[in-house]
């Protein structure tokens, strides 16, 4: 069964350059992801050749796929991939009034009708494709039922064994329940390490843990209508399925992590995970949900991986990546990167070293240099080795990837008055002075990846009156309660329009279209995702405290986008 919209056969002009748009945007291949390794051992060695044509656009022989749209227009290669408008799950697009058709081999090859009709059967809209007609269909741009398609549809002139391996293909994509679905039941998990702070840990899940028992509440009867449903509702009832929540909570060091994942989706799969909140990097989780095209949506983190984004993990922000990118920007704008630059950070702890690592690349490939010094774990420096860092960066700036305790000595010192600027990290040191001297405020700018904290109560009305009513409200996990709500809302508003296809990658394309136009928020603002992009919130502010307002964290920049995701 197909929901209505899926029965349009061609692709329109929106769609087509919002394809181009993602091909530009580097939106990944079928071949860099782990999906195609999953359908050669699925359809085999001519599945996998069929694969590359309609993801990358790529013919065996090595050559570029060709088409031809509006009868005379030659486009060849990615402009003409299939899975930029139908997609990678195979079940198509839509753009306002506008909808790319399904084209997995279940839907092709049954006839598709009306889901709303009553019984015995709804009229045929468009009977079952063939091999034959298939092929046409790819070929020459008649459907089935012997009508042209759109001359925006490309017209692909291929020859029989490419037909014969892009067909094959298609045959492998289907609307099956992918693993963590069954029946009745949808498996969600959620991923906790053992170092996250206990009061933060609860405040997360005890957030996740009201939200799945108010979805099961079944106020509407769902279960009952699912299964005694009428024929022209079954459409819209049969897809309920009761949230049932895993929490994976990892131990020990994060080397070891990726077992520990994998023994967890062995004895229970789940269909996606839902947020996370994890004591370090969340590279190793990235590389598990990779691996196993596990959808891993929107975890709290400021330490994403970056390197090669992936299809299944959907971030909400680059992090502390991110805080890198725009205070490079922002001292290029201020001229700030020719005079002394200094940057101090902790060795061994991720969270200041990998910002530091990231700054200290952007400005060399800006031309700049940067003084790094690390302080060693263990030990905070004092007021005379404060002297001495600043020393090398007087009457310049300082860029410290550190917290509070750690900057003690540099207030006591008195050597931050020397400095033309001090650049922070709100992720690190906070959103308020703290010990930090009168006089430097004056000096200190603070990068900060969130809404403003003037802003946030509005932005939040809707996660922290839904957290007050349930009694969990935490605001000291203010940042882990905002977040998993918006995951978990999100989640929720996909899989409401999937209409019951549980085909993880569908569910990827889902959020892909609807993050933008959320209602609820996170404390990022401006979300939104692209096909091919994999972090939702993409700038930051530079900020100072206001003495005039009680040194409240105020802009003094827009909202400063570095780079694309």
């Amino acid at each position: 069964m197909i929901a209505w919209p899926q029965i349009v056969r061609s692709a329109p002009l929106v769609l087509l350059l919002a394809c181009a748009d993602a091909w530009a945007s580097g939106w990944p291949a079928a071949g860099e992801v782990p999906g195609a390794a999953t359908t050669a051992a699925a359809g085999g060695e001519a599945a996998a050749a069929g694969a590359r044509i309609y993801h990358d656009g790529v013919l065996p022989s090595g050559a570029p796929m060709r088409g031809l749209v509006q009868g005379d227009i030659a486009l060849s290669g990615q402009q003409v991939t299939c899975g930029w408008c139908h997609r990678r799950s195979g079940l198509g697009a839509t753009e306002g009034q506008e909808v790319v058709p399904a084209v997995t081999g279940d839907i092709l090859y049954a006839p598709l009708r009306t889901p709303t009709s009553k019984p015995p059967l709804a009229p045929v809209l468009r009977p079952p494709y063939t091999d034959a007609t298939l092929k046409r269909a790819i070929r020459d741009g008649i459907g089935a039922d012997g009508e042209p398609f759109d001359p925006l549809m490309p017209r692909y002139p291929l020859d029989d064994r490419q037909l014969d391996l892009l067909v094959a293909y298609l045959k492998t994509l289907n609307t099956a329940p992918d693993p963590g679905v069954d029946d009745k039941t949808i498996h969600f998990a959620t991923i906790v390490s053992d170092g996250v702070e206990p009061a933060r840990r609860k405040a997360f899940l005890d957030v996740l843990e009201a939200f799945f028992a108010q979805k099961n509440v079944e106020t509407r009867n769902e279960s009952r209508r699912a299964a005694h449903a009428p024929r022209h509702k079954a459409w819209a009832y049969e897809p309920y399925r009761k949230w049932d929540l895993h929490v994976w909570t990892l131990a020990g060091a994060p080397e070891s992590w990726p077992a520990q994942l994998a023994a967890e989706q062995a004895e229970r799969p789940v269909f996606a995970v839902i947020s996370g909140l994890v004591d370090g990097p969340w590279q190793p989780v990235h590389d598990f949900c990779e691996a196993q095209a596990l959808p891993c949506l929107f975890p709290s983190t400021d330490l994403p991986a970056t390197a090669a984004p992936g299809f299944y993990t959907v971030y909400l922000s680059r992090g502390l990546g991110l805080e890198a990118d725009v205070a490079t920007r922002h001292l290029a704008d201020e001229g700030l990167l020719d005079g002394p630059l200094v940057q101090v950070y902790r060795a061994n702890a991720p969270r200041s070293q990998a910002p530091a690592e990231r700054f200290a690349a952007q400005v060399r490939a800006r031309g700049g240099d940067v003084t790094e010094i690390a302080i060693p774990a263990g030990a905070a420096p004092d007021a005379d080795r404060w002297q001495a860092i600043a020393g090398q960066a007087a009457g310049g700036v300082l860029v410290a990837w550190l917290d509070g305790a750690d900057l003690q000595g540099l207030w006591a010192s008195g050597a931050a008055a020397g400095l033309r600027r001090l650049y922070l990290s709100t992720a690190l040191y906070g959103e308020t002075p703290g010990a930090m001297p009168a006089a430097v405020r004056e000096r200190a700018r603070l990068v900060h990846a969130h809404a403003l904290p003037a802003e946030r109560s509005r932005l939040l009305v809707r996660s922290t009156g839904w957290l007050r009513a349930k009694g969990i409200y935490a605001p000291q996990a203010l940042r882990e309660q905002a977040n998993a709500f918006f995951a978990l809302s999100l989640t929720g508003g996909a899989l409401r329009v999937m209409r019951g296809f549980f085909v993880r990658d569908y569910l990827i394309e889902k959020l892909e279209h609807m993050t933008e136009n959320a209602t609820y928020t996170s404390i990022y603002e401006r979300t939104a995702i692209a096909p091919g992009q994999r972090f939702a919130s993409h700038g930051a502010y530079i900020t100072r405290f206001d003495p005039a307002a009680d040194d409240a964290l105020i802009a003094v920049t827009d909202w400063i986008v570095p780079q694309a995701d």
